[in-house]
């Protein structure tokens, strides 16, 4: 357990190297957790040339979720191995105790209420090796603004595991559906059964996060 532990451990303090590049002033810059100032926000596109509606408001929340420098903590989680599409000798031998966590920069954004983040995360999958993977996401939530609601959304990220492509990082997004209670959700994405070797049935995959 300790092997794969301490490179998540090594995953996140990259993240956390990364995170605190862009946008810093050269001297006298502010603690990690310290929002970044306007004027030193800068961003691959600028947002505001966008036309009003639901894209200039995933480029204005990520790129306020990476400069606001809020902290967010995702603890793993629990892997659901779809009978229907595995043989019982498969489920057998599956890992379905996905534990692992990770942390990430994150905020709700004061419109509707929508959260975007950027994390990374490291877990044990379903043959009990380590999963890192290093991505983004939104998730919209009804009632609005509420403390306690549903939510559906979507993260884009690269993905890195022993038994696909032979360990090569790859990208990938899935779906994802959430259950909030303040500040803390639990949430789910379903991986469907895929050919090519990178993934053989349909597995559902569950983890929580804390927004600080």
């Amino acid at each position: 357990m300790t092997g794969w532990f301490g490179r998540a451990l090594r995953i996140a303090a990259v993240l956390v190297a990364a995170a605190a590049l862009p946008g810093r002033a050269a001297e006298g810059g502010g603690g990690f957790f310290e929002p970044v100032p306007e004027a030193e926000r800068t961003w691959f596109y600028d947002c505001g040339s966008l036309d009003e509606g639901w894209l200039k408001r995933q480029c204005r929340g990520f790129k306020s979720a990476w400069y606001e420098r809020r902290p967010m903590v995702l603890v793993s989680g629990y892997a659901w191995h779809d009978p229907n599409t595995y043989k019982q000798d498969n489920l057998d031998s599956f890992n379905s105790q996905a534990w692992g966590g990770g942390f990430g920069l994150g905020l709700y954004e004061p419109e509707k209420g929508d959260h975007f983040s950027w994390y990374v995360l490291s877990f044990k999958d379903s043959n009990s090796d380590l999963t890192n993977m290093i991505g983004f996401g939104a998730v919209t939530y009804w009632p609005e603004k509420s403390d306690v609601a549903v939510g559906l959304g979507y993260t884009v990220f690269i993905m890195q595991r022993p038994d696909i492509y032979s360990g090569i990082p790859f990208p990938a997004g899935l779906p994802l559906a959430s259950i909030k209670l303040w500040n803390a959700e639990i949430l789910g994405t379903f991986v469907p059964k895929l050919n090519a070797g990178i993934n053989h049935g349909n597995v559902g995959y569950f983890f929580g996060r804390s927004q600080f």
